[in-house]
Formats: C-alpha cells, structure tokens, sequence
C-alpha cells in the first residue's frame, strides 16, 4: 500500500466520514496526492467518496482590494466623523459608491446639507460595516461562506449585487469514508515502505533493498493535460513559407495602414472603380490621409490613369488613407523598387526575382463560412524575361501540390493584370470548386515597361480556404477565431 493510501485509511479508521479539507487537515497530505490516495482507494472500493455539487465562493479584483482595506461606506463614515461633509464634496467615484451605500443602509441622514452619522453609523464605524467584515472574512477562508449564508444572508447578496463577489458551482468530493475492504487492508498492512518513483539517490545508496515498489495500474484513467500548441493558422503560414522558400522564393512584408494610391492607384484600379466604396474599403479617421509627397511613382501612374482612363485624377483621393485590401500594395512596391533601380543601372539584379509575402488583409464583406472581414492572404510575383501564362500556372500548382489540392483556372478581368484568372480548388466536404484567388500578369501601366523587355507574375489568395479544404474539423472559416480554448486544445499537434 502506498504511504498515501495508508495515511488517508488511517485518518478513516474510525469509521468516520469526513469532508476533503478535513481530511486534508489529518492526513498532511497536499491537495493532489489526497486526490491521488482517493481516486487509487474508490478505484478497488477500499473507501466511498461521495461526489457532488459544491459552491465556491471567490472574490473579484475589487473586492479583493476592499477586503484588505476598507468598503468605501466605511471609509465615508470615518470621513463623516472627522467633520462637516457635504455630499457636493463627494469627487471620486469611490466616495459616491460609500455614500449611496451608507445612505441606504441608513448609515448617514443628510442635516442641514450636511452627512451625518445615525445611530446606526456610530455602531457601524466602531464594529465595522456588515458587508466589510464579512468580506475580510471570506477573504482569509473561503470556506466561511456557508456559515455567513445563515448568520449574515443579506451581507452576502449584497457583495454579490456589488460585483465583489461570484458563487460559481462545481463538482467536487463531498464526503469520504472508509469501507470494511479499506479497514482490512490497513490491518493486513505489514508497514513495508513501498518505492513509487526511483531516484539518482536511490540508486546510488542502495537504499531500495528491502523495500516494495508500488505496481502501477496503466489501464487507470488520468486527468489530460493540455500542452501548449501553435495556433491553427500559424502553423498553416508556416507551411506556406516554407513551401514558397523552398520554390527560391524571398519573404517580403509592407505596411498595413496605407494610402489609396498603394493600394488602388498604382495597381491602375479607376479612381471612380466600386472597389474603393466605403461598403467594401475600411477608410480611416486618423490618420485621415497619407501624403504621397515623397513617393516618385506618382507622376508614371497619374500619366497612365489619365491616358487610359480618360478621366480625371485626384491627389487627394489617392492620398486617403485605409487599411489595406490586399497584400498586392507589398508587391507593387517591390516591383516600383527594383524595375526603378534596374532603369537607374543599379546593379545587384539578377533575373528571375521571385518575391512572397503573407499578411493581414481588411475587407468589408458579409462574414458566411468563406468569407472574414479580417484575414491572411500570401502574395507572390515573379519578375524576369519572357515569362508567360504557362510559367504562372506552373508556379500556382507548384504551391498548392504539397498542399495536397489540384487547382484549375478560369478567365477572370482585374485592373491591374492583363490577361487574368482566377483559381480554384476542389472541397471533398462541400463537393464544389472554391474559389482561392486571383492571378495574371502585371499590366504594362503598372510596370512602365513593355512586356518584350520584362514580365510581372502576380497571384494573390486567400490562406484560410486552405485550411476550410484541408481540416475536416473546419466547417467555417470563422471558427478559426472564435477563441474555443477547448477547441484549440483538442487538435492534433503538427
């Protein structure tokens, strides 16, 4: 029999039945081994635990600061007694609280304009308000709630009303008690220390000649232990990284909060295009614009829109600021950057220049089981020579292969490539084509160069349609954020 077994039978050896803190109390034992002792014990019936509904009582973050100090009536009754108080002198919203508490306990009466002390008040101020004492009380033992729901009831649902404390119910072990088996089994006991767990020590000294080793039942259950895991769509932009780092490709990143010109401008959408409504675009208040000031592409883009659009174009419209849409204002960055420092005769180019990035994108949409306002979307471009559709599905397959999903194209009209697609894959759950995003090549109005000299592939879709693909558990991209830690716990570490 193990030392703990044997000190809980020795605490019930009397035929007694005692409540888990008084067996705590006999045995010494800590809170996990008496749970330990108990669940080893009813396992093979050598005791009865009897288990139930118990309410715990636990005090709030304010009620825990009133408990080691003073209820704000008690802090306004010491006030009273040193002077003339006003209730126009009452600033802080602590002595509010005191003063409407005290009033209507009938602690104060208003004479004259002035808070004074009742009877009731001067008895309070010497022996303390009924609600402080039983808070400090509660405090020091929890346990006294049940005594203090018979002495004091109306203390106790008033800290309650106040928000200063919560009674949560939970099952737990009510009584415990010794059966006749458990009884023989402390007689037959012949008091041999048995060895649960060997140590360094142990070993070394010898000192387990002579002595019992505990067998171990492995057929008992256990409690699970949750372990820390990554979060479902951080391991998934894990993969993507390292599925586009391992096709040659180079991580990039931008910035979130952007101007319309990054965002619709240089990627040739209209200034008057429905994209930029405020029912699909998160503009912002503040910062309410970003100066384009410094940005050297401006004039190229404004020749382009006014050449092809026929229209006219706005700084003040491009210089809005939101969040962005898309990662594609990363890409076209890149590609302003690096075709610029090619026309300069910068060197360090060396073609082809693959580029990825993965980021947050913000969308005014109607939230259904593929669609989030918030979300993740990896971007990728291909700059080089030559390049063509054939090179840009190759590349799309080539990302999605190790994903396990086949994906096929269809034509499909964005502003800022010419020609573009959109792709699909196939969902074995919903057994339909889902949409995953739009590619193309990078229209000449963007790059400002002919294509016969250089070509721009560009893609850029959605990352949790994978996963809504791919994980059977999944049935809506919103649970992927709807913060179920029982969920997040229950799936398989990867």
């Amino acid at each position: 029999m193990h030392k703990y077994e044997a000190a809980l039978l020795k605490s019930l050896k009397k035929g007694r039945q005692i409540t888990l803190d008084e067996a705590l109390k006999d045995t010494g034992l800590g809170r996990e081994e008496l749970l330990w002792a108990i669940e080893n014990l009813s396992a093979r019936a050598s005791i009865e635990a009897k288990k139930g509904e118990v309410e715990n009582v636990e005090l709030s973050k304010e009620g825990i600061t009133y408990a080691r100090s003073k209820m704000p009536e008690e802090l306004l009754l010491e006030k009273a007694q040193k002077g003339k108080l006003y209730p126009s002198s009452l600033k802080s919203k602590e002595e509010q609280i005191g003063f409407q508490w005290a009033k209507k306990k009938n602690l104060v009466a208003i004479n004259n304009g002035a808070i004074e002390l009742t009877p009731e008040g001067q008895k309070s101020l010497k022996t303390g308000v009924a609600e402080g004492n039983a808070l400090r009380a509660l405090e020091k033992d929890p346990n006294k709630y049940f005594s203090l729901m018979e002495s004091g009831k109306e203390a106790i649902l008033n800290l309650m009303r106040r928000g200063l404390i919560t009674i949560k119910k939970k099952n737990a072990i009510q009584w415990i008690r010794a059966t006749d088996k458990g009884l023989g089994e402390l007689q037959s006991e012949p008091g041999t220390e048995q060895i649960d767990a060997l140590n360094k020590n142990i070993i070394m000294n010898k000192s387990w000649k002579g002595k019992e080793f505990k067998p171990y039942d492995v057929t008992l259950n256990v409690e699970r232990e949750p372990v820390a895991m990554r979060h479902p769509v951080r391991l998934m932009i894990r993969r993507i990284q390292d599925i586009y780092l391992s096709l040659g490709f180079k991580q990039t990143s931008g910035p979130i909060i952007e101007p319309a010109f990054w965002v619709f401008d240089s990627l040739f959408v209209p200034q008057d295009h429905p994209a930029r409504e405020l029912q699909d675009t998160y503009y912002l208040s503040n910062p309410e614009t970003v100066s384009l000031a410094k940005e050297k592409s401006v004039d190229l883009i404004k020749k382009a829109h006014l050449e092809s659009w026929k229209g006219d174009w706005s700084t003040e419209v491009a210089e809005q600021a939101l969040l962005r849409t898309h990662t594609t204002n990363i890409s076209v960055r890149n590609i302003r950057a690096i075709l610029d420092g090619m026309a300069n005769g910068k060197g360090g180019y060396q073609l082809p220049i693959k580029l990825f990035s993965v980021g947050r994108v913000f969308r005014n949409e109607n939230i259904d089981y593929r669609h989030l306002t918030d979300f993740y979307q990896h971007e990728g471009i291909v700059i080089g020579n030559n390049l063509t559709f054939a090179n840009l599905f190759e590349i799309l397959i080539s990302i999605y292969k190790p994903l396990g999903l086949e994906i096929k194209f269809k034509p499909a009209y964005f502003p800022f490539v010419e020609p573009g697609v959109e792709f699909y894959a196939y969902s074995e759950k919903t057994k339909e084509f889902i949409e995953m995003g739009g590619a193309g090549i990078i229209r000449r109005e963007i790059t400002g160069v002919p294509r016969k000299n250089i070509t721009v592939l560009a893609w850029g879709p959605g990352l949790e349609r994978i996963m809504l693909l791919k994980d059977p558990g999944i049935k809506s991209v919103t649970e992927l954020y709807n913060n179920d830690i029982g969920w997040l716990r229950k799936r398989r570490m990867v």
